[in-house]
């Protein structure tokens, strides 16, 4: 498709007609995909650590502080991506009992009873390892 100009010339119109076929390539794309494989897109497209692809199940224990903010002393299994990094884990945790946050600024992970600050570290869990939340103390 042509359009003239005042000066007697010629613009091709393709632009629109190109978009308009890769729009409806990208909908024969979108339905030829399994809803699991659309899901797993979506994970891996808006998930800030997009290289999990595994979990491991574990057993989350809680002490002090935390038992009374998530209201349980233990958790058997808990699917975690692996590897994932102790910053990652504790939002999960956050997420799972949002009243955890109210220790963001003190608390420590204990993952396979050795400490993890909180941080950039990465973790690779397996199945049945322990993961502790392990809040300020305070007293003498």
């Amino acid at each position: 498709m042509f359009l003239s100009t005042p000066a007697g010339g010629s613009i091709a119109v393709l632009c629109y007609l190109q978009a308009a076929h890769e729009a409806e390539e990208e909908e024969a794309e979108r339905k030829r995909v399994s809803p699991a494989h659309r899901q797993l897109q979506t994970f891996l497209t808006c998930s800030s650590s997009a290289r999990f692809f595994m979990t491991a199940q574990v057993c989350v224990l809680y002490f002090a502080k935390s038992v009374e903010l998530t209201g349980v002393k233990e958790e058997k299994t808990v699917a975690v991506p692996t590897p994932i990094s102790s910053h990652d884990l504790w939002k999960l945790l956050v997420q799972r009992h949002p009243r955890l946050c109210k220790l963001q600024d003190g608390v420590v992970l204990a993952v396979r009873q050795e400490y993890v600050p909180i941080g950039d570290q990465v973790l690779t869990l397996g199945d049945g390892d322990e993961v502790a939340v392990v809040p300020p103390l305070s007293g003498g």
